[in-house]
């Protein structure tokens, strides 16, 4: 399941448009599509034939805490067409964030419903609202790719910078960081300044911009109107086809991110499987029990670390471990001490040394 959120703060710049009609084109591919109407205004919702007002179960009963209105995301779907569906928005939606102010992980509400979801859909698609608050925070956290709709105009790069510095919070306090890639919409190839708008938005966001673009075409409009994705409104427009060429875009973009994704799995797991064999030594001629404790074992005197008597005073055991960084100590007939035969040590919290052992990988 591939999760990719539409977002921009900015209005005006085609975002529930491509939601919409990205979502319908790949349909027509024959993936299994859930469009998720984040936006309290619902115009994603009206845009597919859908009157939030009339709904009775929306995106909101499953973000809620309440738990007289709370249920499934599969309760609150509704079938569009073959496998288009939608997951409507309310008005309900613009109290949510009072709902779960100071509350902790609220920010991933939506990530742990969607990874509640029983239904195999190929992919969702968020429709965000035009604000950075906590329905778009929440959108971007569950996403695998952002998709950041720009208009050619003279105020299209307003704003951009903050949802930017948005989605790098994310990755610093959720360790989660979704590919960017921005989308030129309602583009008139026709004029000049649109021209310099299209140089400009490419030279902001060189590599992560879409080939596709989106031109300027009444036909999504009346789409729009009619209730209608543009392809089963008119599928020879302009605007079918755009979003067609979009639609195989965020397919290839989708492998190429779960390729990567892979690739880290696979290189955190291979580092997880690397473990050294470390023996620690410990030499007293007097000396009765032996132990070590540290970073590795929690710092637990148990027989697990227990050194074993060797000739001539030598006390050894060996221990696996993996890369990294660890203080220890041994505990000699019950007293703490460090490594006499290492050099590398650190002060503790306590007013104590402890030794440092560090394995490379």
């Amino acid at each position: 399941m591939k999760v990719v959120a539409v977002a921009n703060q900015k209005g005006g710049c085609g975002k529930t448009t491509t939601a919409i009609n990205l979502a319908s084109a790949l349909a027509v591919m024959n993936q299994k599509v859930l469009l998720i109407d984040m936006d309290p205004q619902g115009h994603a919702s009206y845009g597919l034939g859908a009157d939030p007002m009339k709904v009775e179960k929306s995106i909101y009963n499953v973000l809620t805490a309440a738990s007289d209105r709370k249920t499934s995301i599969e309760n609150t779907i509704l079938n569009i067409w073959g496998t288009l569906n939608l997951s409507p928005s309310s008005i309900l939606l613009s109290t949510i964030e009072q709902e779960f102010r100071d509350v902790e992980g609220a920010v991933s509400r939506l990530y742990n419903a969607l990874n509640s979801i029983r239904r195999p859909f190929d992919y969702i698609i968020l429709d965000c609202p035009p604000s950075l608050g906590f329905l778009t925070f929440n959108a971007l956290r569950a996403a695998h790719l952002v998709v950041i709709p720009v208009e050619t105009s003279k105020f299209s790069m307003v704003g951009i910078n903050k949802l930017m510095n948005m989605i790098e919070l994310i990755a610093l306090k959720l360790q989660h960081s979704p590919k960017i890639k921005a989308l030129i919409t309602i583009y008139d190839r026709r004029t000049n300044f649109s021209q310099r708008m299209f140089d400009d938005i490419r030279k902001f966001f060189k590599t992560n911009l879409f080939e596709t673009t989106i031109r300027i075409n009444v036909t999504l409009k009346e789409a729009a109107s009619a209730g209608l994705p543009v392809d089963r409104y008119n599928k020879s427009s302009n605007g079918a086809q755009d979003y067609s060429a979009l639609a195989a875009e965020v397919v290839k973009e989708s492998k190429k991110i779960q390729l990567e994704n892979f690739y880290k799995d696979a290189i955190a797991l291979l580092n997880q499987a690397k473990w050294f064999s470390y023996v620690f030594k410990y030499t007293s001629q007097t000396a009765k029990d032996v132990y070590v404790v540290g970073d590795f074992n929690n710092w637990t005197v148990g027989e697990s670390n227990r050194l074993v008597s060797k000739e001539n005073g030598q006390w050894e055991a060996p221990f696996e471990l993996q890369p990294g960084r660890y203080r220890y100590k041994f505990v000699v007939d019950g007293q703490w001490v460090q490594d006499p035969q290492n050099s590398q040590t650190e002060p503790n919290p306590f007013s104590g040394v402890d030794s440092i052992l560090t394995i490379a990988p």
